[in-house]
């Protein structure tokens, strides 16, 4: 596989996260809770939680550097191939084990990538279905198994609920919440132990809201006019 031209990607990357940036600034407002958790170079496997088709948009605005995601292949369509390129997806196959696709992240990683993945596995669309769930049925293991595997910290992200129409003439944003990293231990191999951290990973997630991140509330718009 050849290698990426990140410096080419990272640009057009650059500009994107800017325009919705700006149109976030302006529509409703995004807050980032944590920011200064994400580390800024090296490898680095963000999992975040997943509710809206968008969220990969969110998470995008919530850590400001340069994310690969791992996506089904079902997603692939025609229309979207474009917005899915500029976004650094590439395609899971889940029925055939996603084996080539490990191999591709676990590719990115050795090259200090940042690869995003929704351990849910799916959209939880209703809103008694957005809880934390840590039954084993419930969270895939992909993104321990990449943590163990290229020894990449995992960056834990909630995305909130959308605010509702009174809730934004109140000044009320979607906020984003980034935990510390996450290091999974060198004892955490085989099915089963994945299985478990993983469980473990999407409650300490979903915990985010209520726990602290150790750092102040951060609006993106704001760092954009400072010229960050």
């Amino acid at each position: 596989m050849a290698t990426l031209d990140r410096s080419g990607m990272s640009a057009r990357y650059g500009l994107f996260r800017r325009v919705i940036t700006a149109a976030f600034a302006v529509l409703v407002g995004f807050r980032v809770n944590g920011e200064e958790n994400v580390p800024r170079t090296g490898a680095v496997v963000v999992a975040a939680n997943h509710w809206r088709f968008f969220d990969p948009v969110f998470v995008c605005l919530a850590v400001p550097r340069r994310v690969q995601w791992m996506a089904k292949k079902e997603l692939f369509l025609k229309p979207l191939v474009p917005v899915f390129g500029l976004l650094g997806a590439f395609p899971v196959d889940r029925e055939g084990g996603g084996r080539a696709a490990i191999r591709t992240a676990l590719l990115h990683l050795k090259e200090g990538w940042a690869i995003g993945i929704f351990p849910e596995g799916t959209r939880r669309k209703k809103p008694e279905e957005r809880r934390a769930k840590t039954d084993e049925s419930e969270a895939k293991s992909g993104a321990v198994m990449l943590a163990g595997r290229s020894g990449a910290p995992i960056l834990p992200v909630f995305i909130g609920p959308f605010p509702t129409l009174r809730e934004r003439l109140a000044g009320k944003r979607l906020e984003a919440y980034v935990g510390e990293p996450i290091y999974v231990g060198p004892d955490t191999k085989g099915r089963e132990a994945y299985r478990r951290a993983a469980n473990e990973m999407v409650a300490a997630i979903y915990a985010l809201p209520s726990g602290s991140t150790n750092g102040p509330a951060h609006d993106p718009a704001d760092a954009r006019k400072k010229g960050r």
